[in-house]
């Protein structure tokens, strides 16, 4: 949906009212009968989606490590921690409010992004045609938004401070590689031909061995047969370390020619929405996560 349009307008402000006067449970009970056109079990919760529902209403908004990792400043620190600072992406600044922002300091291509949540990113792809106006209009207005309010993700809500961050400039398109990894194994992975323009992506997914997998989000164009990069191992590796601290997350990087970089590490994909089809890897994929409630 188009961010600039009314209905999306409308949306978002319904969402932040519903999400301060509806229970919580209430609320993302509402949402998955919308979007997954099911019932949603949080008593004995069996695919993925009801166990990511699970993990996002009662595990990670109180687990101190995953709201640090939710912050895309903050889990820089985390991935330092792990022996992978040359794997993350060259960060230029970092600021609380936007007038701050050196923008005479600037390279002449960079990323903006807010720290608190996901698709707050604005591109400068050549300064000289840059519209700063426009850019510190929407960063005012990201920052006073509250993200976990949009589809009931209370972890989001617990970063502090919210912060804009620039980061170094990696190319036009993107080619996303993110691994779904479960008790610290990473199990499938996704790859996803655009970030930047995330609903205009392209998207398969891969068995770990690269093998294609006969299925599709319905809200994603497949992204057919690829060939899987020489680093693939490497990226498994790192996937692996990087969710051994969690029952469940997802690793995320940018693939740039041979190598890759950290993007990020996403607890809720979809916000426990995902439309998967067909169904039944849905309750596949749930077999594979245990609940850390239902760990003996």
């Amino acid at each position: 949906m188009d961010r600039n349009s009314v209905c999306y307008k409308i949306r978002r402000k319904a969402q932040v009212v519903a999400y301060h006067i509806l229970p919580k449970k209430t609320l993302s009970s509402i949402y998955y009968r919308i979007l997954v056109h099911d019932k949603l079990n949080l008593k004995e919760p069996r695919t993925l989606n009801e166990k990511l529902q699970w993990l996002k209403l009662y595990y990670f908004p109180n687990n101190a490590l995953a709201v640090k990792c939710t912050d895309k400043y903050q889990v820089r620190e985390y991935i330092k921690s792990k022996g992978y600072a040359d794997y993350l992406t060259g960060l230029i600044g970092a600021w609380e409010r936007v007038e701050d922002i050196e923008w005479d300091k600037l390279p002449d291509r960079f990323v903006l992004k807010c720290t608190h949540g996901c698709a707050y990113n604005i591109l400068c792809k050549d300064k000289r045609l840059f519209d700063y106006n426009d850019a510190k209009k929407k960063l005012k207005k990201w920052l006073r938004e509250d993200f976990a309010a949009f589809n009931v993700e209370p972890h989001y809500g617990k970063i502090n401070p919210r912060r804009i961050i620039a980061e170094e400039y990696l190319g036009d398109t993107i080619i996303d590689y993110k691994f779904f990894c479960f008790n610290g194994k990473p199990q499938f992975f996704y790859v996803s031909s655009d970030l930047i323009h995330d609903r205009q992506a392209k998207m398969g997914f891969f068995e770990m061995d690269g093998t294609k997998i006969s299925l599709i989000r319905n809200d994603y164009e497949d992204i057919g047969q690829i060939e899987m990069p020489k680093c693939l191992p490497q990226m498994i590796e790192a996937a692996e370390k990087l969710s051994e601290d969690f029952p469940f997350v997802r690793v995320d990087f940018f693939l740039i020619k041979d190598t890759f970089k950290f993007a990020e590490l996403t607890f809720t994909p979809a916000s426990g929405y995902m439309p998967i089809n067909p169904r039944r890897y849905d309750y596949k994929w749930g077999e594979l996560l245990k609940l850390p409630n239902k760990v003996k």
